[in-house]
């Protein structure tokens, strides 16, 4: 119960709205210095992407926090949930890293894009938190689509 309750991380929707604005005001910096990568079909095709998933994980929150307020526990609601949240900031981290390069490398100078590495390194170890990104399958699959455990 209580590792359901953690992994409904109702709070990651606001967590990826915010870094998906900090990438856009990013990436907007490094246009104006002339960037080609920057501005780049491909790169405004994934943050279109990235936005898009930013507001299926906050269906996400809106869903748990309706079953949390009828007194249900969100059981494997919470595993979609951390699992989808979990691949979001991989994804976001790994879209932000591309346009910057080998700036998303220069950890802590404050420069802009020099935080995405750091965050794409951290997002790696995150989905071991809470049960690995293999149990949360696994929930989904027995708890939520009643399948047989194999």
């Amino acid at each position: 119960t209580l590792l359901d309750f953690e992994r409904s991380n109702i709070g990651g929707a606001v967590g990826s709205r915010r870094m998906l604005a900090r990438i856009v005001e990013d990436l907007a910096a490094l246009e104006r210095e002339g960037t080609a990568e920057a501005g780049s079909d491909a790169t405004r095709g994934e943050i279109a992407e990235r936005y898009i998933e930013t507001e299926v994980m906050f269906q996400f929150s809106f869903c748990i926090i309706s079953l949390q307020h009828r007194s249900i526990l969100p059981n494997y609601e919470a595993s979609m949930s951390k699992l989808f949240n979990l691949e979001l900031g991989q994804r976001l981290a790994q879209t932000a890293t591309r346009p910057f390069g080998l700036r998303s490398l220069r950890w802590g100078d404050g420069s802009p894009g020099s935080r995405y590495g750091e965050t794409y390194i951290r997002m790696v170890p995150a989905t071991i938190r809470g049960g690995t990104s293999e149990v949360q399958r696994n929930v989904i699959a027995t708890r939520g689509l009643g399948l047989p455990r194999g």
